[in-house]
């Protein structure tokens, strides 16, 4: 759900970085058909959203999801570590705290992002527990990489502006 929260805090710039001249590209783990759903639910613009169901992209930057398959159920260690991971961690408390999410403010903030929440499930249960992460490239040059810790740990919307030369852009 917070990755939800973070997509809807992109889709509110997109304006704003269209005007810049950045391109927003938001990769999710999953398929065509779960993307079209996340994008019409939030709303998310779906021509900014794109699938990585192998998970290649997410290699690739070395983003936190080291659940391959070779697991067995549940009490399997590396899906115990998953799952606390993302989860049960003291990043992810930080971060909900540090965006007022337990206010008054941020629960109604929430709220709204989360009226038309619906759990999309990735085509493997490995995906569940892969985390995500925030690159900025200018042509093929990357000029910043922040992976998820945790859940709700997302790369603050300052930092991701000012990475992509947005000094117009506004939060």
């Amino acid at each position: 759900m917070f990755c939800w929260e973070h997509a809807s805090e992109l889709a509110k710039l997109k304006p704003q970085f269209d005007e810049a001249g950045v391109v927003l590209a938001v990769v999710a783990v999953g398929t065509p058909e779960g993307a079209q759903k996340f994008a019409d639910a939030l709303p998310f613009p779906a021509e900014n959203l794109y699938v990585d169901p192998e998970r290649n992209a997410y290699r690739a930057l070395s983003f936190h999801g080291d659940l391959d398959g070779s697991e067995g159920i549940f009490f399997d260690p590396k899906v115990m570590e998953g799952v606390k991971r993302l989860f049960f961690t003291k990043v992810t408390g930080e971060r909900i705290k540090e965006r007022g999410l337990m206010t008054p403010e941020g629960r109604e903030k929430m709220k709204a992002v989360m009226k038309n929440f619906e759990v999309i499930a990735p085509p493997q249960p490995r995906d569940a527990v892969q985390q995500g992460g925030t690159a900025v490239f200018k042509g093929n040059e990357l000029v910043y990489l922040r992976a998820d810790e945790a859940t709700a740990d997302h790369a603050p919307v300052a930092e991701v502006m000012a990475a992509a030369e947005c000094p117009e852009c506004t939060i």
